[in-house]
């Protein structure tokens, strides 16, 4: 019988090849409402298929699929529960749900089946995003903001704002990293650049924060506008760099370099890759769906945004440290 050591194991090709597996057992939990019904009480797949309208031999079989993955517990009757880990972020309702997101990874199911093809295109699938209604765009911007509260935490204790009035966040979404910068430096103001849809969600989360007249929403486009306004200490891009192509991310950076104050502070932060471009996985992955969803999306190293950001005129380009428990790559520049 043939053995196996190191990296050569068949078994690790099964293991990439069928990967999406997992991430279908999770959209279609969620698209039928699976985690929500269950915090209501345990029920077997007879009762849930019941309420939801499906065979209680497939509906087992799913649950049984959630549970393998760490989703649901199955009691010695038969009956599903949720585990801490959907408990917490995939009942309607709970403040840190992440449903927009799975929504949004279901979703893309279909233009990634087209990566082959956009690979030999070099170019998107997709004609365009949607918009999917303001329910589905809520789910989202909160889905973000949730995952960005423990960066946002880490991000705001290592930086030093003190001194610093006015902070712009250019495609800031929810607004996490303002708020919490806001929060850590009392004498910061904050001012979130987003599309008008996104910002009616930013509103509430401001609210929730109460920063409201402190942090303020500005509708604006970072490619259409020509200007981001004046008078800013720091300015920020986060996790949008690889939507864009190089030429108009120096166009992005420029506008933000115009819009500090001498002495200002630049920071990016996003999923880079390494320099050599082996890896990290997450940002390898990102690149390709920004290749299947966007005209000129990829992904980049850190030398690569650093040199884009001393062409448009920073100083002082360097990385910060924020440890192992940091997943973002952030760098600095100076006006």
């Amino acid at each position: 019988m043939a053995t196996y050591s190191g990296e050569a194991n068949p078994m690790r090709v099964m293991e990439l090849s069928s990967a999406y597996w997992d991430s279908r057992v999770i959209h279609a939990a969620h698209g039928l409402n699976v985690f929500t019904l269950v915090d209501e009480k345990p029920m077997n797949a007879e009762e849930l298929g019941a309420k939801i309208g499906a065979s209680p031999r497939g509906l087992d079989l799913l649950l049984i699929g959630c549970c393998s993955i760490g989703l649901l517990r199955r009691d010695e009757n038969g009956r599903y529960s949720n585990t801490p880990l959907a408990d917490t972020h995939l009942v309607e309702g709970r403040d840190m749900y992440q449903g927009g997101i799975v929504k949004m990874f279901d979703e893309w199911y279909g233009p990634w089946s087209g990566l082959q093809e956009a690979v030999t295109k070099g170019a998107p699938v997709v004609e365009k995003q949607h918009d999917h209604g303001p329910e589905a765009t809520k789910a989202y911007i909160y889905g973000m903001h949730w995952r960005g509260v423990a960066q946002a935490k880490l991000l705001s204790r290592v930086l030093d704002g003190s001194g610093r009035k006015r902070m712009l966040d250019i495609a800031g979404g929810p607004g996490t990293f303002t708020l919490h910068m806001c929060l850590e430096n009392p004498e910061l103001s904050g001012t979130i650049l987003d599309l008008p849809q996104t910002l009616e969600v930013t509103k509430e989360i401001i609210g929730h924060y109460q920063m409201t007249g402190r942090v303020e929403p500005k509708v604006g486009n970072y490619i259409d506008d020509q200007s981001f306004g004046e008078n800013y200490d720091i300015a920020l891009m986060s996790s949008m760099l690889n939507q864009e192509s190089p030429e108009t991310l120096k166009a992005i950076l420029s506008k933000a370099r115009a819009a500090l104050n001498d002495g200002g502070m630049m920071i990016v932060q996003e999923q880079l890759l390494d320099d050599d471009k082996n890896g990290p996985r997450l940002p390898a992955v990102i690149g390709l769906n920004q290749l299947i969803h966007t005209p000129g999306g990829q992904n980049y190293c850190g030398a690569e945004i650093r040199q884009f950001m001393e062409e448009v005129g920073f100083k002082d380009v360097h990385y910060v440290d924020l440890g192992e428990e940091s997943p973002f790559v952030v760098i600095l520049g100076t006006k």
